[in-house]
């Protein structure tokens, strides 16, 4: 199949371009398993890195304990700062992601990106299992994106859906159990439903948002300006309320 001699090549030229400062950044969602089968086949000892929030589905932690066991790895886990999520909690509630999409976006932000920026500290770049079909936020993305610290690596951007199902089962590759239950998109527990027939492959991300919102965390996207600024008031009140007394 070309796409994969494609992506096979992409891969090559990410390991060249970065050799052992590249990793492996997965949610375990049918993509991040293809792209770790390919990155795993051509270069055995990357590492493998995840996001755990502490409010992942329990589905989640059996398909990483699947893919270590299949691949001979230990996955990576990044997880908050546990005062700051306690700080969030305590002065917005355990579910303020459902208040405001600032309030969710702040979830996001403590409990996502900045555990991954401290992840990605000296790492070169990095894989991840973006396609430019999966939604209209996404329809830009670039197979190699050097607009961060570190480099995004994409190398099934130019996947459909029916391409990963197809490398998927061709390959018996370990598959997450809520693809079964009608998800399509897979993140925390508490942010995740399962998607209608009419519906996009990430609406089920956030689905108490409006229509218009955009479905990003903020770790493949950044909100317009007006929302960045109140997430970033919201996000200093709860380093603020960290803080140790001089």
């Amino acid at each position: 199949m070309e796409l994969v001699t494609s992506a096979r090549d992409i891969v090559a030229s990410a390991i060249s371009e970065f050799g052992s400062s590249l990793i492996v950044l997965s949610s375990f969602q049918r993509e991040d398993v293809v792209v770790t089968d390919l990155v795993l086949n051509a270069a055995p000892g990357t590492r493998v890195l995840t996001l755990d929030t502490g409010r992942v589905p329990k589905a989640t932690e059996r398909i990483v304990a699947e893919v270590e066991r299949r691949y001979g790895i230990s996955v990576e886990r990044l997880t908050p700062e546990p005062h700051e999520a306690s700080a969030m909690v305590a002065l917005h509630g355990i579910d303020l992601f459902r208040d405001t999409v600032p309030n969710r976006m702040l979830c996001c932000e403590i409990r996502k990106s900045r555990p991954l920026a401290k992840g990605l500290s000296g790492v070169g770049a990095y894989f991840t299992g973006l396609r430019r079909a999966q939604a209209k936020s996404r329809a830009a993305i670039e197979t190699f994106d050097r607009s961060g610290s570190s480099v995004k690596v994409s190398p099934l951007a130019d996947w459909t859906t029916e391409d990963v199902l197809r490398y998927t089962r061709e390959h018996g590759l370990p598959e997450h159990t809520l693809y079964a239950q009608g998800y399509t998109s897979i993140g925390c527990d508490p942010c995740t439903r399962p998607t209608l027939a009419d519906e996009d492959e990430r609406a089920g991300r956030w689905w108490w948002e409006s229509p218009e919102a955009v479905k990003e965390c903020g770790l493949h996207f950044s909100a317009d300006g007006r929302a960045e600024r109140t997430v970033d008031v919201l996000l200093r009140e709860v380093l603020a309320s960290t803080a140790q007394p001089v």
